[in-house]
């Protein structure tokens, strides 16, 4: 399971993120650096290079 969070969102907090993947056997946690609730368009490249390394 792979969980991508922005650094700075108000809805779903990184600790909150953090906490909820604890629930899940091996689960990911990234956070793109400087976006919001919504990564893609804060930073396009950034969230698609952070989902293709996940991909594989």
């Amino acid at each position: 399971m792979f969980l991508l969070v922005g650094e700075v969102d108000l809805n779903s907090r990184p600790s909150a993120v953090t906490e909820f993947a604890g629930l899940f056997p091996h689960a990911e946690v990234v956070v793109q650096s400087g976006a919001r609730h919504f990564p893609w368009l804060d930073d396009a490249d950034a969230f698609v290079a952070a989902t293709a390394a996940f991909i594989g």
